[in-house]
């Protein structure tokens, strides 16, 4: 999938940026809202040359103010949506905090939304698209409100890490949140609990989404069929797969070639 981008002149700038491999170096010329649809790991530094290795939350949406200085690196990358703001006096924007990394459910539905609209290949309503571009802005102006908090405490780095490889070593399998639960040795109910306070998205919707991005890498990149896609990615079938993209995307699989 390449970039894709929507804008309202002068107010703000939505972009959906490919699961690619990148390095960005820039100064914001304006606030950037932006959302991390998958786990991402790489190095980063804000305002500053200090350069650190980080481990980005799936779901987490994050600040950028205007005039901090990023330089952002992955092997790997994850599917990002970027909205920078336009000139604008209102608070927060003024505000020089950034923040990353925060789990809203909120955020979580606007930003699919907005990602929905954009790869459907329609007319795109600028009404609408605005309508969830400022609920973006109204959970990251309630997060820059915000003191930081302490996350999810039981869910940490390392934990979620060892579910994302367990997730994508068997994502072409049987894979059920007891299998990842077991992994930690937890109940599932507990696991579930923990694991959607510290991301803000049940372990079921999370498996599907991994499989949405796994069978979105392999129509882009792979010559396979519709039916051996959809195993690869751990569909029940081509038509499973094919309502789960109408469900989450709007789209059916084969308008991805």
């Amino acid at each position: 999938m390449e970039r894709r981008t929507f804008e309202k002149p002068g107010r703000w700038t939505v972009e959906l940026l490919p699961q690619n491999g990148y390095e960005a170096r820039y100064t914001a010329a304006a606030p950037v809202i932006g959302f991390a649809f998958d786990s991402q790991v790489g190095i980063h530094a804000f305002g500053t040359d200090r350069r650190t290795g980080y481990r980005a939350k799936p779901n987490g949406l994050a600040f950028v103010p205007a005039g901090c200085d990023v330089y952002s690196s992955s092997e790997t990358g994850g599917e990002y949506l970027k909205i920078a703001i336009g000139p604008c006096t209102e608070t927060p924007w003024a505000w020089t905090r950034r923040f990353s990394d925060a789990v809203d459910p909120s955020a979580i539905k606007a930003a699919q939304t907005l990602r929905r609209m954009l790869i459907s290949g329609d007319a795109i309503d600028p009404l609408s698209c605005e309508h969830w571009v400022h609920a973006l802005e109204a959970r990251a102006s309630a997060m820059l409100s915000l003191k930081p908090g302490r996350a999810a405490a039981w869910m940490t780095p390392q934990r979620l890490r060892r579910i994302d490889e367990l997730i994508e070593a068997r994502l072409d399998a049987r894979l059920t949140v007891q299998d990842l639960a077991e992994a930690l040795g937890l109940s599932a109910g507990f696991f579930a609990r923990a694991f959607k306070r510290a991301t803000g998205q049940a372990p079921h919707d999370y498996i599907i989404e991994r499989r949405i991005a796994r069978a979105r890498w392999l129509l882009r990149h792979r010559r396979l069929g519709l039916a051996a896609v959809a195993l690869a990615a751990g569909f029940a079938s081509h038509a499973h797969m094919t309502a789960t993209f109408r469900t989450r995307l709007g789209i059916p699989p084969q308008s991805l070639r």
